[in-house]
């Protein structure tokens, strides 16, 4: 059986319409949930024939959810960008924190034991 067989495209047809649905209940943007099912599909594609025999809309259901998570996870958060650029510029002393560090130390050291 080869996955290209009308029957894909007819689970396609029939089920699309709830599986974007659902994809945009996973990403809360439409432009998104057509991406993420249109990469679901294109995933479930080449081993159709053998999910095709048992349960296909939960098969692909979870495989939706996976590469959400799997986007979710790759998601870069780091940095966010400004029109203008802030005009206070921050002094950064990259041993303030380790000199913090090693005086509280050397203070919970000197201590008595009770």
């Amino acid at each position: 059986m080869d996955p290209g067989d009308g029957d894909f495209e007819a689970f396609v047809a029939a089920r699309g319409p709830r599986l974007l649905r659902m994809a945009w209940l996973l990403t809360g943007d439409a432009h998104l949930a057509e991406d993420l099912l249109q990469s679901t599909l294109a995933k479930v594609w080449p081993k159709w024939p053998r999910i095709a025999r048992d349960r296909p809309e939960a098969y692909v259901r979870k495989s939706l959810v996976n590469l959400h998570a799997s986007w979710w996870r790759r998601r870069w958060r780091g940095e966010l960008p400004y029109g203008e650029v802030p005009d206070v510029v921050g002094t950064f002393d990259a041993y303030a924190e380790v000199d913090l560090e090693q005086s509280l130390a050397a203070a919970v050291r000197a201590l008595p034991v009770r």
